[in-house]
């Protein structure tokens, strides 16, 4: 009984101190990407650039505001994609490409991938204050440097892991599981590369997708402004009028 008391006891104090590492990680990597300070004085952007998939070129503008606001239009060969969320009702669209177009709510997949996406800091620095909690959960070996692997878990539901570049203490990849239309358990791995500062903070300018290890989509950001005005409308579901009737 007393060396089950001692195994117990042991697991208790690793688990605290997986944690407390998982937390100062966290506070490192806010330092890194420029403080506190700064962090919380950008309070929205505005980003335009590329997005690279299936062969094909689109273009995009993103406006996205604390905390969890964001309107995100894609554009190619004359068809034109509005998504938004903002932060309260389920996300919506526009698809011009579907006729007739309409202000349409997304299926529940995708509101919820588009949700989650739509927070404005990383879970490392959102922490608990938006229901994110963490876990150390040792290294990975990326080559010539190390990754530091945090599971993080968002209110009990949503489980996922972010890689943490030991030098730089930068988020480097996050790796999550979902399911397929089919059912079949795909792994994508997001992946964060050249970071620059905007008013003092460091952000990706670079974000590549895989699934299972393939790249599916590449997005380059070209051009990032700090602090655009933002109004509610532009993230807002607007009301479709039908013959003069909402």
């Amino acid at each position: 009984m007393r060396v089950w008391q001692f195994f117990l006891g042991w697991l208790g104090v690793v688990a605290v101190g997986r944690a407390d590492l998982a937390e100062e990680l966290a506070r490192i990597h806010v330092e890194a990407l420029g403080g506190p300070e700064r962090i919380g004085a950008l309070t929205a952007l505005r980003a335009s650039g590329v997005v690279l998939t299936g062969g094909k070129r689109v273009q995009f503008t993103m406006i996205a505001a604390r905390p969890n606001r964001l309107r995100l239009e894609m554009g190619a060969e004359g068809r034109t994609l509005v998504q938004a969320s903002d932060g309260v009702d389920a996300p919506w669209k526009l698809d011009t490409g579907v006729q007739p177009p309409r202000y349409g709510r997304m299926a529940e997949g995708e509101g919820r991938v588009f949700a989650a996406d739509a927070e404005f800091d990383d879970p490392l620095v959102a922490g608990a204050a938006r229901g994110y909690g963490f876990d150390y959960a040792g290294e990975v070996d990326a080559g010539s440097r190390k990754w530091v692997r945090v599971l993080v878990t968002r209110k009990r539901q949503e489980t996922f892991s972010l890689l943490v570049d030991s030098e730089t203490y930068l988020i480097a990849a996050k790796v999550e599981h979902r399911q397929s239309a089919g059912g079949r358990r795909l792994e994508i791995t997001t992946r964060y590369d050249d970071y620059r500062p905007l008013r003092g903070v460091l952000l990706p300018h670079k974000v590549t997708v895989l699934m299972d290890g393939k790249v599916v989509q590449v997005t380059v950001i070209e051009a990032l402004d700090a602090n655009p005005v933002v109004t509610a409308e532009m993230f807002t579901r607007p009301r479709e009028v039908v013959s003069g009737k909402e």
